[in-house]
């Protein structure tokens, strides 16, 4: 590993250590489309099926949050919030040794979170963040920019419906908690 991509690793591991301040949500935001102008073309996509499908296989156990820390996820945002409102992303919980250049469609580095009606914390989507020196792609869907400097995010809606999209960064129909 050289210089540079240690000190990309060590810029991301304080941010993440330190929480997503709001302000960077802003860059996180993207198109909110990953690369499609429609919020379900992925169900004519066969890729984006099967990256769905795996997303939702390997994640099953991670649904109820203690599943999640118990393999090691932590929290790293409190709730982010779309800025100017109409939507949120909801709480972040990443599992750090994952983050790095590569994109594996069975191990997404973050997990996000929103609580139900009774506050317990339910997964809504999965997200992806590289630190690839070029932005990557999985299953047709370009990486928006990423939550710190050098890295690149997808998220996928696998456990909450978005009307914006399988892979929008906002999710509209959420808020968070006051």
């Amino acid at each position: 590993m050289n210089r540079t991509k240690n000190g990309v690793l060590a810029t991301a591991a304080a941010v993440l250590a330190l929480g997503l301040a709001p302000g960077t949500a802003v860059a996180h935001g993207g198109s909110g489309h990953g690369g499609s102008d429609k919020g379900d073309d992925w169900r004519n996509n066969d890729d984006q099926r099967r990256l769905v499908r795996v997303l939702r296989h390997v994640t099953d156990d991670y649904r109820w949050l203690e599943n999640a820390e118990a393999d090691g996820y932590k929290k790293i945002t409190e709730c982010i919030a779309k800025p100017g409102g109409g939507g949120a992303m909801g709480f972040h919980y990443a599992k750090q040794e994952l983050i790095d250049d590569k994109t594996q469609a069975r191990k997404p580095e973050v997990l996000v979170y929103m609580p139900d009606r009774n506050g317990r914390y339910r997964l809504v989507a999965a997200e992806f963040i590289s630190t690839a020196k070029n932005r990557p792609s999985i299953a047709g869907l370009k990486f928006e920019d990423g939550p710190f400097p050098g890295s690149f995010a997808l998220h996928a809606w696998v456990w909450r419906d978005n009307p914006d999209g399988m892979f929008a960064a906002f999710n509209p129909d959420l808020s968070c908690p006051k």
